[in-house]
């Protein structure tokens, strides 16, 4: 979170009452005796006042002329600034709440109030002094005064970040639509890259508590971060596989049990084990996917298909497209995933894969505005899913189902732009000290993955693959046609007869940058932006493994780019 440097000059008005609010937030969220909900309370005000502070650097507010935009309504916004003060006001907190603070101890620091790096760290202390020595609200290196928490309730202090978080909502509404579209995904940005480097439970929960409650979730670009953070909270509570002790917390939800496999009717087989296919449970449809598990590695795996299940089967955002889990069955030589259809969806239409759209050549051919829309969800669904601290490793067309929608008689025609992610039988933590089993050892599927993920590979699965088998589906989607045609001039694996070696499939990844990339066939059928992404998906320099957080911001950015594309 960047500094502005910030002159000392003479005070305006605007700025004076940014300085007050700021003030109030130190004071509020540097109290002692926040209790054993410290990072959980200290997290939702420090989201507010990180907000805060980016819209003061959007307005101009935190520039050397500390003046407001010209475009924004000076009145209006030193109005909600006399708002946000009053309720920071210390003194208010015990009539307006019923919380009540008193003087602290300026000597006594306990751990509970050190900051952390991460969520707690919203707005650095070195920005913090920045801001309140320019309103001259500083003694020497602090504040002149130090509070504690005499009397705190949990949901009386939400009932308070929610009124800030109203103004807070209603300040940055006074901006341009465009101003906060850039805004939100900058702020979206950050929080992204803190979510991924902290563990902190509480803090975690707290993030997701501010991110869920009315009026931040209809900011833009925050949809995939509330998703991922949820996912995550539960995330870091479940049993590690590398880990023989139990988890430090245990999730609010009651666990998944495995399902009565006598209940379990299969209707369709798909041409490939490892696709998703109909069957009945207790008589009602579902989706189901299969995978076969080694013996030796049963025990560890079990403990994954339990973590896995338990995450899909969590409530989730509209915008998060995957199937929700209602459990699994283990049976001899494999573990069967069981979803339900989605709220809404006919379940006497059957779904149909990407793969199985693109082959149809009766079907009317989708328009790009229709491939942008449909790329864009996929990307968003993948992007909450690593933004969670999880791989995929199994993504391709086959893996991507459309649902006919109950109230329309057009069929899947009409779902185009929702895309479910599937195929999540592989999927583990994303972690080099996880157990990576291999998916399998068929052309047709390996033509998807990234060539350091084929045959017994040599190094972990990583997020850069799953971005690489990304930008496969993306190729088919741009070029509406199969991978195996899209590619079959490097390699043919239409022939099961045939053995396909290995460097041959390898090979694909240099061939698809050359033909598809260099000659600009992505941009010319979708755009520069389309083009752009998957050319960072796909190019062969990432396998130097870049930065995860760096990899996860990349793709977001694309995202929040491919958003604003209209045609």
């Amino acid at each position: 979170m960047e500094v502005a440097g910030l002159a000392l000059s003479a005070v305006s008005l605007s700025f004076e009452l940014f300085g007050g609010c700021v003030e109030g937030f130190v004071l509020l969220s540097n109290a002692q005796n926040f209790g054993r909900d410290a990072s959980f309370l200290r997290t939702m005000l420090n989201v507010e006042e990180y907000r805060f502070v980016k819209w003061a650097d959007a307005v101009g507010l935190t520039e050397p002329g500390a003046k407001l935009l010209p475009q924004v309504n000076k009145t209006l916004a030193e109005e909600l600034m006399v708002q946000l003060g009053d309720r920071l006001d210390a003194s208010r907190l015990k009539e307006r709440y019923s919380l009540e603070v008193q003087p602290g101890d300026f000597g006594n620091s306990t751990d509970e109030n050190k900051r952390e790096p991460g969520i707690l760290a919203g707005v650095s202390e070195e920005r913090r002094r920045e801001i309140l020595a320019r309103a001259r609200l500083l003694q020497g290196q602090g504040l002149s005064k130090r509070l504690r928490w005499a009397a705190i309730d949990k949901a009386r202090f939400q009932a308070l970040v929610q009124d800030v978080r109203e103004i807070v909502d209603a300040l940055w509404h006074l901006l341009e639509p465009i101003q906060l579209r850039v805004l939100s995904q900058q702020v979206g940005q950050t929080l992204t890259a803190v979510v991924d480097m902290s563990h902190d439970i509480n803090a975690l929960k707290g993030l997701h508590a501010s991110l869920t409650r009315k009026g931040t979730a209809t900011i833009p670009s925050f949809d995939i971060l509330e998703s991922a953070v949820g996912l995550k909270v539960v995330r870091e509570q479940l049993p590690a596989e590398s880990d023989t002790q139990q988890p430090r917390q245990s999730p609010n939800n009651d666990p998944i049990k495995p399902l009565d496999r006598s209940l379990l009717k299969r209707v369709t087989t798909s041409s490939y084990t490892t696709a998703p296919f109909i069957a009945e449970y207790d008589g009602k449809p579902v989706i189901c996917e299969a995978k076969v598990v080694p013996a030796r590695l049963k025990p560890k795996l079990r403990l994954r298909a339990q973590n896995l299940a338990t995450l899909l089967s969590l409530p989730k955002s509209s915008r998060f497209l995957t199937l929700r889990c209602l459990g699994f069955i283990e049976d001899q030589d494999e573990f069967v995933f069981v979803y339900e259809y989605p709220a809404g969806s006919d379940t006497l239409c059957p779904p149909r894969s990407l793969q199985d759209l693109m082959r149809d050549a009766k079907s009317r051919l989708p328009s790009l505005t229709t491939r942008l829309g449909m790329a864009l969800e996929i990307c968003r669904t993948l992007l909450t899913v690593h933004t969670a601290g999880w791989l995929h490793k199994n993504v391709r067309s086959e893996n991507i189902l459309f649902f006919s929608d109950s109230t329309s008689s057009g069929g899947v025609s009409n779902t185009l732009t929702r895309p479910y992610l599937a195929g999540f039988a592989f999927s583990r933590v994303d972690s080099p000290v996880e157990v990576s089993d291999q998916a399998s050892e068929d052309p047709l599927l390996d033509i998807y993955r990234h060539p350091q993920g084929l045959g017994e590979p040599s190094v972990a699965y990583a997020m850069y693959m799953d971005h690489y088998s990304l930008g496969m589906v993306l190729a088919e989607i741009a070029e509406w046609r199969s991978l195996k045609h899209i590619v079959k001039k490097q390699v043919d694996v239409t022939n099961r007869l045939v053995d396909v070696p290995l460097s041959a499939l390898a090979g694909i990844q240099a061939w698809f940058w050359r033909e598809l990339v260099e000659r600009g066939q992505i941009e010319f059928r979708m755009g520069e932006v389309y083009g752009r992404m998957v050319s960072y998906l796909t190019r062969p320099d990432r396998e130097d493994q870049t930065e995860r957080t760096e990899s996860l911001l990349e793709l977001e950015e694309f995202v929040n780019e491919l958003g604003c594309c209209r045609v």
